[in-house]
């Protein structure tokens, strides 16, 4: 009796490795997708972290830090990470990111607190932002934005048992 050896071809073996090929292209696009939406999950509890401290500030009647993000380290230890620059603006926060995809979350608010995305890679995140080209949301107060300076109420006599009519 003949010995059969038991081997894969040389057909075999491309077949194999171009049937590998199609199917790598078809998943690495959606799982760098993937990777760079949760990267956006980063940003968004930065951002909530100095939502919630500035909106502190203002319960305080504090106007909010709108110049110098290092007052804020005790929450943002690093504004220039390795996904995303933190920007402060007079009333909220933006997030460029860093990455292959171009695109810029923005809180415009502190008071409303949601997050819009500006650039042209939003639509390739998995996540639905709204737009930021014609965002409506809730200004924050002007007290709390530094804009104007919070004026102190004019003291009220308080009526006592002798001055009354």
């Amino acid at each position: 009796m003949k010995n059969k050896k038991k081997a894969f071809t040389l057909t075999e073996l491309l077949v194999v490795v171009i049937v590998i090929g199609v199917l790598s292209a078809a998943v690495l696009p959606k799982f760098s997708k993937v990777i760079e939406t949760r990267k956006t999950t980063e940003a968004e509890e930065l951002m909530a972290s100095i939502r919630t401290e500035q909106e502190k500030r203002c319960a305080l009647d504090k106007p909010y830090i709108v110049d110098d993000i290092s007052r804020l380290n005790d929450i943002v230890t690093n504004p220039d990470t390795k996904n995303y620059k933190i920007t402060l603006q007079g009333t909220g926060v933006i997030a460029s990111s860093k990455g292959n995809y171009s695109y810029n979350l923005q809180m415009p608010s502190y008071a409303d607190g949601r997050i819009c995305c500006d650039g042209d890679d939003c639509a390739k995140l998995n996540k639905n932002y709204p737009s930021c080209q014609g965002f409506t949301y809730e200004p924050s107060p002007d007290s709390c934005a530094g804009t104007i300076t919070p004026v102190e109420p004019e003291p009220i006599p308080c009526l006592g048992s002798d001055t009354q009519p």
